[in-house]
């Protein structure tokens, strides 16, 4: 920069990289912030902004500088983007920065329900006050825990969805992630008495309710205090559980649409590790001959 040039915005420059940045030892640090404010205020008058912090340093010409400014690489445009928003939030005191935004907890996993507490709820599904309970109990238990359906995906499973092939149940799931799902065989009766009780159409009720509905209905559930909360993350996270035990990452996938990696890793973590015996001839030929499914 030509010595004229910066001599007409060092004073400015200096002023509030004192006043946007905590006191530094470190040269170079001290050298980034110098010299990221200097390009910042020197596009800023080549735009005719005067040397005003309230104008070079609002929300809208810091955003502008960032994408127009020549010469940068995109992660380095989006490191001074970042840089420039939080020096500016604390020079300002009129420019209209929003609040900080605080970050969203994560939701903890669901914990799984145990095969035992499956029982006693599907026992207490007949037992419910209203039809409507019922009925939804039995079903969110049925196609969660047999097939691991989510709860938007509960309410659109009608009587037609449930097959019959051999000894097998199958569950067609309808929408963006639709697929075929082989029920549990424990749950195999569960299923099959939802898609009896519907009578014809779907399993929670017709016409098709929003998907809060399922959340409503199992939220106002007469259930013993061990069992609760009801929700079909956790009824879904109980069939999950078993999944992953038990067939490859592969199928598990086509299996349960889609999952998040943060879920399969916490579930994973509460997986029970079983001391198992040494390796047999014949499997050890299975290992060595795998191939993808």
């Amino acid at each position: 920069m030509p010595a004229q040039e910066w001599e007409a915005i060092a004073a400015f420059v200096r002023d509030v990289v004192r006043r946007g940045f905590s006191p530094s030892r470190n040269s170079r640090q001290w050298l980034n912030r110098i010299s990221t404010v200097t390009s910042m205020v020197a596009w800023a008058v080549e735009q005719g902004l005067p040397l005003e912090v309230e104008q070079i340093f609002h929300p809208a010409t810091v955003n502008r500088y960032a994408v127009t400014v020549p010469g940068l690489a995109d992660a380095t445009r989006s490191c001074r983007r970042s840089a420039l928003t939080a020096l500016s939030r604390r020079i300002t005191r009129v420019a209209p920065w929003e609040p900080p935004r605080q970050a969203l907890p994560h939701s903890p996993v669901s914990r799984p329900y145990t095969s035992e507490q499956v029982e006693t709820l599907l026992w207490w599904a007949p037992r419910q006050a209203s039809v409507v309970r019922r009925r939804g109990l039995a079903a969110a238990v049925a196609v969660g825990v047999a097939a691991g359906l989510a709860g938007a995906e509960m309410v659109n499973v009608g009587a037609a969805d449930v097959r019959v092939r051999g000894e097998h149940v199958i569950v067609t799931v309808s929408g963006r992630r639709a697929r075929q799902v082989p029920v549990r065989p424990a749950y195999r009766e569960a299923v099959l008495g939802s898609a009896e009780h519907a009578g014809g159409g779907h399993l929670f009720r017709d016409p098709v309710p929003r998907v809060e509905f399922v959340g409503e209905v199992l939220e106002h559930c007469d259930l013993p205090p061990g069992l609760r909360p009801v929700t079909s993350s956790r009824l879904r996270c109980t069939w999950v559980l078993v999944m992953l035990q038990t067939v490859p990452l592969p199928v598990f996938r086509d299996l349960s649409g889609v999952i998040g990696e943060r879920q399969i890793v916490a579930l994973s973590r509460s997986l029970e590790r079983r001391p198992r015996r040494s390796w047999m001839a014949a499997e050890l030929d299975a290992l060595a001959k795998a191939v993808p499914w």
